[in-house]
């Protein structure tokens, strides 16, 4: 099964991107995925397949409307099966020059909204403190489980480390867990642990609010950074 990173085409990978990724952070369940991605109803298997579209579609639909975004792919080449994806942001000037809000379109409104808004808040707040300047950020990354360690992630880390030393920009990402120990390899150090806990205002602590953080609470990231000469000692 060789395994090779492909270029990608944002016309038609989209749709299995978005199942790989699903398939792939259910495995194990990493709560915070709800935040970005979530399954709404009764999380019924035609429930998931409407929230896999619908992700398949916002995925290109963000693709196609920001230019730092760059998409890699790993690919089982006998199969033709996606591996794994990263998406990698690409900032050529500093990116929290100016205030970019967001709404958050893929949760109704009210609670379950300001939920969401607030934990991708304090989501990109220390990155927010520390990286005030041009950078890459791995937005994304993730490995199907039916092809863990077999080198997809350090096919992605390859890619990332060289387009930084290319044009001297240092790497930030936000890390899980699971994802540490690849990163700790790669020469990336830790700038601050990020417990996300988003606090209401008493108009906002309604149903909506209480299921989304039920299902999604607490959860905590640790924004890590590789410099582009490497760790620093």
């Amino acid at each position: 099964m060789p395994l090779e990173l492909h270029a990608f085409d944002p016309s038609v990978d989209f749709p299995a991107l978005a199942r790989c990724m699903f398939e792939a952070y259910e495995d194990p369940p990493q709560s915070f995925f709800h935040v970005f991605f979530p399954t709404h109803g009764s999380g019924s298997p035609s429930d998931r397949e409407i929230a896999i579209d619908e992700c398949a579609e916002r995925l290109k639909s963000w693709h196609a409307h920001d230019d730092t975004s760059h998409w890699q792919m790993v690919v089982d080449t006998d199969t033709g099966r996606i591996a794994g994806g990263a998406l990698w942001n690409i900032y050529e000037e500093n990116p929290f020059a100016r205030a970019h809000p967001s709404t958050v379109t893929w949760f109704p409104e009210g609670g379950a909204r300001r939920f969401a808004e607030k934990a991708i808040e304090n989501h990109a707040r220390p990155r927010a403190k520390a990286a005030q300047k041009p950078h890459i950020y791995l937005f994304i990354i993730f490995t199907h489980p039916s092809f863990r360690r077999k080198g997809v992630g350090q096919q992605f880390m390859n890619w990332g480390i060289e387009k930084s030393q290319e044009m001297h920009l240092d790497i930030y990402l936000d890390s899980t867990p699971y994802g540490r120990p690849l990163y700790e390899v790669n020469g990336f150090d830790y700038v601050e642990e990020n417990p996300n806990v988003p606090v209401p205002e008493a108009d906002e602590l309604d149903e909506g609010w209480k299921e989304v953080q039920r299902k999604v609470s607490p959860f905590t990231f640790w924004l890590m950074r590789r410099p582009v000469s490497g760790r620093r000692v």
